[in-house]
C-alpha cells in the first residue's frame, strides 16, 4: 500500500526536469535544501522555506501567478507574535517600508506578516538573498533558513518563462514582460450534487460484500481498521455505488479501500482517480470522506502525526467517472501551520 504523500513524491522526482513550453502546464515539485518550490498546472508556484523536521517554526513564502501580469506575494507566518523590529537577517536588521506590509496577529492562529507589492518584495529578497538564517524575535529556534531560497526562485523564474527578462526575481534582463508567457487555462470541474440515494437494504449489502472483499485480498485489510475509518457506501447515480471501507489503521491515520460498484449487480467497476501528473493513484486512500452536496471525493494524507507535510486530494464525480479537482503537496515536514500545504493542482467550477 503507498499512501498518496509517496506517489506525489515518486511523481515529482520524475517530473522534476520538464521546463519546456509544451509541458509548461505540468505541476511540478522540487527541494533546494531548505526550500520547496511548487508549480501548480496553471504555473502559480509557490516557493516555501522552513526548519525542516520543526514543528511550530516560522516559514516565509514567495508566491506568483504564471503570465506578464502576474500576481506576486510574500508571506512570513509564525506561531508567536512579532513587530518589524523583530526581524534580522544574519544579525543585522531586515529592512522593510512599513506601509508596504500588512501585519496581522490571530492569538492561537499566530501572526502573517504579507504584501504583494514587487518593490517591497523586492527590497526583502535583496537583502535575504546572500544571507544564511532569517531570525524571527529573540528566539533562536524561531529562524528560517535561507540555503536554497534563491535556487528555489531561479526555478520559479524559469518555470514561468521569465529568466532574462524585466520581471524576473533572480536572473533579470531586458526582455520585456510582454515575452513572458501567458498562463496555462485552468480546467472547469463544476461541483455535481447527488440527488440519488441508497436504501438500508442495499446500503448494508454493499458494505457487508465490500468489507468481506476488503479482509480476503491479498495484501490483507485489518478486521480492527474498522473502528479507525468510516465504514459507508453512497450512491453517485441510478446505476453506480461508492464503497469505503477501512483498511489499515496507523498511528494518526487510517487508509480505506474505495470501491465503485454497480448497483444493478454488486459488480466492482474500474476506478479511476487520477493524480496531478496524470497517473492513477488506484483504490487506498488516506483518510478519505465524500460529500454528496458536492460530488467530492476527497483525501488528507499527513506525513506525520502534526500534519505539517503530506498532501490533500479531491475529485468531483462528473456523472461518469472521478475527475481531479484540487491537490496541494508539502514533501517536508515543518512550518507554521499544521496542513497549509503548497497548491499542486487546481480547477475552476
Amino acid at each position: 500500500m503507498k499512501s498518496t504523500l509517496v506517489r506525489f513524491l515518486l511523481a515529482a522526482v520524475l517530473g522534476a526536469g520538464v521546463v519546456t513550453a509544451a509541458s509548461a502546464a505540468r505541476p511540478s515539485s522540487d527541494q533546494y535544501k531548505s526550500w520547496l518550490i511548487v508549480c501548480d498546472n496553471a504555473l502559480t508556484c509557490e516557493a516555501k522555506g522552513f526548519t525542516e523536521g520543526a514543528g511550530g517554526t516560522p516559514d516565509l513564502r514567495f508566491i506568483r501567478g504564471a503570465g506578464s501580469a502576474g500576481w506576486i506575494g510574500v508571506r512570513l507566518s509564525t506561531v508567536d507574535s512579532f513587530a518589524l523590529d523583530d526581524l534580522h537577517v544574519d544579525g543585522r536588521p531586515l529592512r522593510l517600508d512599513p506601509s508596504a506590509w500588512k501585519l496581522t496577529s490571530s492569538g492561537s492562529d499566530g501572526t502573517v506578516l504579507s504584501t504583494h507589492r514587487i518593490a517591497a518584495v523586492e527590497q526583502m529578497l535583496t537583502q535575504l538573498r546572500n544571507g544564511t538564517v532569517l531570525q524571527v524575535g529573540e528566539d533562536k529556534d524561531a529562524v528560517v533558513p535561507l540555503d536554497g531560497l534563491v535556487a528555489a526562485l531561479l526555478r520559479m523564474d524559469d518555470r514561468q518563462g521569465r529568466i532574462g527578462g524585466v520581471t524576473a526575481l533572480v536572473r533579470k534582463g531586458a526582455t520585456p514582460a510582454s515575452m513572458v508567457p501567458p498562463p496555462p487555462v485552468l480546467p472547469r470541474i463544476p461541483e455535481r450534487k447527488i440527488d440519488a440515494r441508497l436504501s438500508g437494504k442495499e446500503e448494508q449489502s454493499l458494505l457487508k460484500r465490500y468489507s468481506a472483499k476488503a479482509l480476503a485480498q491479498a495484501d490483507g485489510c485489518e478486521k480492527e481498521a474498522a473502528g479507525h475509518g468510516e465504514t459507508a457506501a453512497y450512491a453517485l447515480d441510478v446505476k453506480t455505488a461508492l464503497v469505503l471501507i477501512p483498511c489499515v489503521a496507523g498511528a494518526y491515520q487510517t487508509s480505506s479501500d474505495v470501491y465503485l460498484v454497480s448497483r444493478q449487480n454488486g459488480v466492482q467497476l474500474p476506478l479511476h482517480l487520477p493524480a496531478p501528473d496524470g497517473k492513477d493513484t488506484g483504490n487506498s486512500l488516506m483518510e478519505p470522506d465524500f460529500n454528496p452536496e458536492t460530488g467530492t471525493l476527497s483525501e488528507f494524507d499527513k506525513g506525520r502525526g502534526v500534519a505539517d507535510c503530506g498532501a490533500a486530494t479531491a475529485w468531483i464525480w462528473d456523472s461518469q467517472k472521478f475527475q481531479l479537482s484540487s491537490a496541494a503537496l508539502q514533501t517536508q515536514c515543518g512550518g507554521s501551520s499544521p496542513g497549509d500545504f503548497p497548491t499542486i493542482y487546481r480547477s475552476t467550477r
